[in-house]
C-alpha cells in the first residue's frame, strides 16, 4: 500500500498503527484481492495520512502518481478522455486529502458552485443522479469540516452544510424516507444557528412545513411556516412561507388564515427585505413567479374557489410549458394539472377534469413523483363519489385514477420533486 511504503512501515506495524489487525490489512494488498478498505477503515487511512510528516505526505503522493507497478513519469495508455478523467479525479482526491495543508477558501468556493449547479438541475435531474452528486459534495465538505479553519471558512463551511441537507431533506423524502428527510432538517436547523443565518433558518422551517403538509399535518405545517415569517429575508423567501402557510391552512380547513395568508401575498413588497444566503444558490432553492402562481392555485382549489383556482393553476401550467427547459418543475405541472382538474370537478365539468388529468396519467414514469401518488389518492374519492351518483364521466376518471395508483405501486420514483 502507498500509505505503509510512505510512512516505512512493515505491515504489521502499519495494522498496529491503524488499530486494526495485521489480516484486514494483508487483505487489502495482496496481489490478485480485489477486497478494498470499507468507510471506517477509509477514515482511518485519511487520518493517518493527515498525521504523517510532510516528508511522508510528498513520498505518498509520488507512489499515487505513478500508480502499481509503474516508474514515476511511465505514459499513461489511456486515450485523451481516460487522461482527463482521471486526472480530474486524482487532483480532486489530492485537494481533499491536503484540506488541513492549506487555506480551504478554494474549496469552499468549489462546492457553493456545486451546490448551485445541482440546485438548478434538481427539478429535471434523475434523483439517483442528484443523490450521486449530493453526497460526493458532502463527503468532500465532511473532510474541510474536520480540519481547523479561519473564522470566515469555518462561516462558509457552516452555511454550505446547511443548504446541503436541505437538498439532501428534500432528496430523502422523494425518495420515501421521512425519518432521514427530518434527520436532514434538523441538522439543517442546527447549522442555521451555528452559522446565525436567518435565511438558513426561514427555509428550513419552510421545508420542514412543506414535509408536514405532505404528511398530513397540515395545520402543523401551516405553523411552522408562519414562524419563518420573523426572520428578515428576501421577497421570494417570504412568498414562499406564505404560499405554504396559505396552501397549508387550507389543506387543514383553516380557511380565515388562508384567505389572510393569500392576501398577504398580494401585499408583499417585491424588494428584497435583507441579504438572502438560501436565494442566492436558485433552482430548487428559490421561488420564481411560476412556482408563486402554482402554489396559489394549489390554495384557492383547497379553498373551494374553483374558478380562480383554475386560472391560477392553468396560468402555471403555462409558464412551466413555456419557460426555459432547465427551469422546468416537471412535477410541480403535474400537480397543477391535478389542481385544475379538482377545480374542474368542483364546478360539474368532468369531461374536463378527465382532459386536464389525462397529461399526469400518461406521464413518463421516470417524472412521477410520490405527491402526485397523494394527489390522485384525494381526486379518486371525488371521482368516486360523483360515480356514485350514476355519473358515468366520473366512473371513467375513477377508474383511470385507480389504475394509475395500482401501476404506481411498482413503479420506482427517479425525479425529485422541487414542490416537495
Amino acid at each position: 500500500m502507498a500509505l505503509k511504503t510512505a510512512l516505512n512501515l512493515n505491515l504489521a506495524t502499519f495494522a498496529e498503527h491503524l488499530g486494526l489487525s495485521p489480516s484486514t490489512v494483508n487483505h487489502w494488498s495482496a496481489p490478485g484481492s480485489s477486497v478494498t478498505p470499507g468507510r471506517e477503515a477509509q477514515e482511518l487511512l485519511t487520518v493517518a495520512l493527515n498525521q504523517a510528516t510532510g516528508e511522508a505526505k510528498n513520498r505518498f503522493w509520488a507512489t499515487v502518481a505513478a500508480g502499481p507497478g509503474e516508474p514515476v513519469g511511465a505514459p499513461e495508455r489511456l486515450d485523451l478522455g481516460g487522461q482527463i478523467r482521471d486526472g480530474a479525479t486524482l487532483s480532486m482526491t489530492m485537494a481533499d486529502e491536503a484540506a488541513q495543508l492549506a487555506s480551504s477558501d478554494e474549496q469552499l468556493s468549489y462546492l457553493r458552485d456545486e451546490l448551485c449547479r445541482i440546485a438548478v438541475a434538481y427539478v429535471h435531474t434523475p434523483l439517483s443522479t442528484v443523490v450521486d452528486d449530493l453526497r460526493d459534495a458532502q463527503k468532500t465538505l465532511a473532510a474541510i469540516t474536520q480540519t481547523a479553519h479561519r473564522p470566515r471558512s469555518a462561516h462558509e463551511a457552516t452555511l454550505l452544510s446547511g443548504v446541503l441537507c436541505l437538498l439532501l431533506a428534500h432528496a430523502s423524502q422523494n425518495a420515501g424516507d421521512q425519518k432521514a428527510a427530518l434527520q436532514q432538517l434538523r441538522s439543517a436547523s442546527t447549522f442555521a444557528n451555528v452559522a446565525d443565518s436567518d435565511a438558513l433558518r426561514a427555509w428550513t422551517l419552510g421545508s420542514a412545513a412543506l414535509m408536514l403538509e405532505w404528511s398530513s399535518r397540515p395545520g402543523e405545517a401551516a405553523t411552522r411556516a408562519r414562524e419563518g415569517l420573523q426572520y428578515p429575508v428576501s421577497a421570494q423567501s417570504h412568498q414562499r412561507l406564505l404560499a405554504i402557510a396559505a396552501r397549508s391552512a387550507a389543506r387543514a380547513g383553516d380557511t380565515p388564515a388562508a384567505r389572510d395568508a393569500l392576501a398577504r401575498l398580494g401585499d408583499l413588497d417585491p424588494a428584497p427585505a435583507a441579504r438572502d444566503d438560501v436565494v442566492h444558490f436558485g433552482g430548487l432553492l428559490s421561488f420564481p413567479a411560476t412556482k408563486l402562481t402554482y402554489y396559489q392555485g394549489g390554495a384557492l382549489t383547497l379553498l373551494g374557489d374553483y374558478e380562480r383556482a383554475e386560472h391560477h393553476s392553468s396560468t402555471a401550467i403555462n409558464g412551466y410549458e413555456t419557460g426555459p427547459l432547465e427551469d422546468r418543475s416537471y412535477d410541480d405541472e403535474a400537480l397543477a394539472r391535478l389542481d385544475v382538474t379538482r377545480a374542474r370537478l368542483g364546478q360539474g365539468d368532468v369531461a374536463g377534469a378527465l382532459a386536464a388529468a389525462e397529461p399526469v396519467l400518461t406521464l413518463d414514469p421516470q417524472l412521477r413523483i410520490r405527491q402526485i401518488d397523494t394527489a390522485i389518492g384525494g381526486l379518486r374519492a371525488d371521482a368516486h363519489a360523483l360515480a356514485g351518483r350514476r355519473h358515468g364521466d366520473a366512473a371513467e376518471l375513477t377508474d383511470r385514477l385507480t389504475g394509475y395508483l395500482t401501476a404506481a405501486r411498482q413503479a420506482p420514483r427517479a425525479l425529485p420533486s422541487a414542490s416537495a
